[in-house]
């Protein structure tokens, strides 16, 4: 698996076609309001965005892998080997907070929300782990901001919602790819070494 922007395209558009559901009011005839409050629908996107990272993974390089010994041999079997990242739910309130909280200070250039993102990159992605035992512990950064701005602008000119969360995923999913982890390995045979400068995949 890796990062999909179909998948975090799907993900977004199921959960704001929830955010726009309604329900009668009670003792109001023909009035209707929101199925779900504000905290519920971020939720959904901080879901939808979850969902999306939990497939991120990193390559195991550059290296070299050394397995101390008198004399430290390089452990060239796992080198270049996938890891999948396995923290990729600890930002989710952190996230789902921020989405909230540009809904209800209604934020109008999704700062807030872009904020969310960048700080749930970087309180998510520290440890990664692959078959048959290899880990990596580090810290991931983007390096491109998802500026979401473009995306009110879109729905100012009245462009379809589909639109709307096309260009979302694209900008969100392009802060992932161009997020980096850095950080140190360690392999299933006890080598041990650096990973420098490594992309989400």
């Amino acid at each position: 698996m890796a990062l999909d922007q179909q998948k975090l395209y799907t993900g977004l558009t199921e959960a704001f076609d929830k955010g726009i559901e309604t329900i009668p009011v009670s003792g109001s005839a023909g009035q209707t309001e929101s199925k779900y409050s504000k905290g519920e629908i971020a939720g959904f996107i901080a879901d939808a965005i979850v969902d999306y990272a939990s497939d991120a993974e990193i390559l195991l390089l550059p290296g070299p892998l050394m397995i101390p010994a008198p004399t430290p041999v390089p452990d060239v079997a796992n080198l270049g080997s996938v890891l999948k990242a396995q923290t990729f739910d600890i930002g989710k309130p952190l996230l789902k907070a921020s989405i909230e909280a540009s809904f209800t200070t209604k934020d109008p250039v999704m700062s807030l929300i872009t904020t969310g993102v960048v700080s749930y990159i970087a309180t998510s992605f520290t440890v990664f782990t692959g078959f048959p035992g290899n880990t990596a512990t580090g810290t991931t950064l983007p390096v491109i901001t998802p500026v979401l701005a473009p995306c009110t602008a879109l729905g100012m000119a009245g462009s379809e919602q589909d639109k709307i969360i096309d260009l979302m995923a694209f900008i969100i999913h392009t802060a992932f790819k161009s997020s980096v982890f850095n950080g140190s390995a360690v392999s299933v045979f006890g080598g041990i070494g650096p990973i420098i400068a490594q992309p989400l995949l």
